[in-house]
């Protein structure tokens, strides 16, 4: 069994927010809880992305400095705004994707954390007009302050370079 995330935990709360909210509450509100929960989906995918670069590398997550953390996200950048575009054009769409992640990371099974791999695979490619997930794992390959984050935390015995492979399963 997975462990849910804490960015998942607040997404489905925003859900809940959302779905309790009525008419009679302000506009305002209904926006904040939207944003936040635009910003929590954002966080959870980086999330996914950096356990997994830690699985890949057998690094355990907390291993990973702030400087991975920066960088993904500056890395990330441009994928976020295309997709905060989406979000403005189609508002429903928040909703549809969060629901979607709470739904499958909620599940229990010998098979979650496939299914949950094969979800953020379809929103990086569906979504964020991705349409083959190698070229952001390349990006991630290329970066140097990525690649630096992931060599700086892997054990002593694994900085060899004949032991340090600068490539993220995409699987």
């Amino acid at each position: 069994m997975t462990t849910i995330s804490p960015y998942t935990r607040v997404i489905a709360d925003c859900l809940d927010s959302l779905s309790e909210a009525s008419s009679e509450e302000s506009n305002c509100n209904v926006k904040q809880e939207m944003q936040l929960l635009v910003n929590m989906l954002q966080g959870r995918m980086l999330e996914h992305i950096k356990q997994r670069v830690s699985s890949y590398y057998h690094i355990e997550p907390e291993a990973l400095n702030e400087e991975f953390s920066v960088s993904l996200i500056e890395v990330f950048a441009e994928i976020f705004g295309l997709f905060r575009n989406k979000f403005e054009e189609m508002p429903w769409l928040v909703n549809e994707i969060a629901k979607r992640i709470v739904e499958v990371e909620s599940r229990n099974g010998s098979k979650t954390e496939r299914r949950i791999n094969q979800l953020y695979l379809s929103i990086f490619c569906k979504h964020f007009e991705y349409k083959n997930i190698e070229k952001i794992i390349s990006t991630l390959q290329t970066d140097p302050r990525i690649q630096n984050a992931i060599f700086t935390a892997l054990p002593t015995a694994a900085h060899s370079p004949h032991n340090f492979r600068p490539a993220i399963a995409s699987n």
